[in-house]
């Protein structure tokens, strides 16, 4: 099978084993690379982006890393068979609603240079003081309301992101494009919530109404925290599936 392989570009800030990994990533998360199948041979791979042997080890060493293949020595590497709620949980809002069919945009209510000050967060607490930006967040699918999301970024590593407009820009498009930050990790909370007085007014729902809060601590390559996230969707227009097999 002929597979619908990117084209990577040697100028780009983003190194080539990265934007291989990513494009094959996405082959697996919209099926095209489907649980069970192999993953073409490497001199195929290296073929068609036009990269050497060690640089496509590092795309799939990647994807090893993250549970998303497997390595059978003799055989070859295979994709696993992943719940879908893993793939939710770790694309950004953008990503999901793109491969729900849907144009993603929202509505900022600030972006503006803080400190870190955030009680009662674990994760914050090792970077208190440190300077971030806080960016709040309206988040549309085809114009419909669907989440309220307020994102505290590190600026150490990304100076002058308080300029960009996230009107009809995903934060971590901008991270990964503009400042080459390799997103490594995410540590996710996901629970059912009720709207508080100000998320009910905000969201456009009632007081007391169900929203599935997600929190979200997100770390680059080198282990460093980039960004911390609090998201609320709307229960009646947003909802995740899980199928387990056993």
């Amino acid at each position: 099978m002929s597979l619908p392989y990117s084209t990577v570009d040697p100028h780009n800030p983003i190194p080539l084993y990265y934007q291989i990994y990513l494009d094959l990533r996405r082959m697996i998360q919209r099926g095209v690379l489907k649980p069970g199948s192999m993953l073409p041979p490497e001199l195929e791979i290296c073929q068609a982006y036009n990269v050497g042997r060690q640089t496509v080890r590092q795309a799939i060493g990647r994807l090893v890393d993250e549970n998303l293949v497997e390595r059978y020595p003799g055989r070859g590497t295979f994709v696993r068979d992943i719940p879908s709620i893993q793939f939710f949980l770790d694309r950004s809002f953008s990503q999901q609603m793109r491969e729900m069919g849907r144009v993603p945009s929202s509505k900022v209510l600030r972006c503006e240079p803080s400190t870190v000050t955030m009680e009662n967060v674990p994760v914050l607490e090792k970077v208190k003081g440190a300077p971030c930006v806080i960016l709040e967040r309206l988040r549309f699918g085809d114009n419909e309301l669907i989440c309220h999301q307020v994102s505290i970024i590190l600026t150490e590593r990304c100076p002058g992101i308080e300029n960009v407009d996230f009107t009809n820009q995903s934060l971590f498009e901008v991270l990964t494009n503009r400042y080459a930050l390799m997103i490594k990790r995410m540590d996710i909370v996901v629970r059912a919530v009720a709207a508080d007085g100000y998320r009910a007014d905000i969201l456009e729902v009632e007081e007391c109404a169900p929203l599935l809060y997600v929190g979200t601590a997100t770390y680059v390559e080198e282990g460093d925290l980039i960004e911390y996230s609090t998201s609320y969707y709307r229960a009646d227009r947003y909802e995740y599936s899980i199928t387990q097999i056993r």
